[in-house]
């Protein structure tokens, strides 16, 4: 791979040489331009066959890419082990998000796959956590919008607890929060949440049904000895947010729905978007 190319930076700087494999050598830190060169110098592996409105198209889908990686690397630096850049197993997963921004633009879940990528580089990311980083970089490129909302939404409701909380009005915000980013797949349909078991992000159950009245007592202790009836009034009254998810979860039946480790990695970085930072370890180990 890129036989004949090589940028070299000077003293205390890195340089990049691409043989077969993009080499960095690294005296003092790897700047955003040398990242930068290395989705450019993928570019043009991956499309010199391309008609030319065609390799336009595909550079200018990277560098509007790039204008937003460049924010999303400079608030994450503290996070990225720059030595992971040199392994190529991890250049296989730049050289996928290179192609999947070349091809499909704003067709494909930038924000999504930044945060995907950073956690495949990152010092806290151990093997099991970058394999399935690895896994969700392929698949999120196959996924529209309302695939992505609809994982995230299947993960905050069968799989999220917010700590330290002792009174419902608590549960209104980040509710809210959950329903601007995933209303969109309120409505999914069957045929689409088919296809998301037949990408590997989730599989069906053949479960009748779970009251997620019983959910929200079993994760919230102060509710615990309150009936399900005068509970549902409650929630109504102090989250109505929170009231409209737990219709969702009925009529989409998410109780019949489990993630699976890539789906649950594709849905924590998008929920990463409302909810802050979270911690992929909790739920992917």
């Amino acid at each position: 791979m890129f036989e004949k190319q090589k940028q070299e930076t000077g003293d205390g700087g890195t340089s990049l040489q691409a043989g077969k494999d993009i080499t960095i050598v690294k005296n003092v830190g790897l700047q955003f331009s040398e990242v930068k060169e290395i989705f450019h110098l993928l570019l043009n592996e991956n499309f010199p066959k391309l008609r030319e409105i065609a390799s336009q198209t595909a550079t200018q889908n990277i560098e509007k890419y790039l204008e937003k990686f460049e924010t999303k690397f400079a608030q994450n630096f503290n996070r990225i082990d720059v030595e992971k850049i040199t392994d190529p197993d991890v250049q296989f997963s730049f050289n996928e998000v290179v192609e999947a921004n070349a091809r499909k633009g704003d067709n494909v879940d930038a924000d999504v796959l930044s945060e995907l990528l950073i956690e495949r580089i990152s010092k806290k990311s151990n093997n099991f956590i970058s394999i399935v980083s690895s896994e969700a970089i392929k698949i999120v490129p196959k996924l529209t919008a309302e695939h992505i909302s609809f994982l995230s939404l299947v993960h905050y409701l069968s799989s999220i607890t917010h700590t330290g909380l002792t009174d419902l009005r608590q549960l209104e915000q980040p509710a809210s929060l959950i329903i601007s980013l995933t209303s969109n797949s309120f409505d999914l349909s069957l045929s689409n949440k088919q296809y998301l078991q037949f990408t590997g992000a989730l599989t069906s159950l053949n479960i009748v049904s779970n009251d997620f009245r019983d959910i929200t007592k079993r994760r919230y202790e102060f509710l615990k000895d309150i009936p399900n009836d005068e509970l549902e009034k409650l929630i109504e009254q102090n989250a109505p947010s929170y009231k409209k998810l737990m219709d969702v979860y009925k009529t989409n039946e998410i109780f019949q729905i489990t993630l699976t480790t890539v789906g649950q990695m594709i849905a924590l970085a998008n929920l990463k978007r409302v909810l802050g930072n979270l911690d992929y370890g909790i739920w992917i180990k």
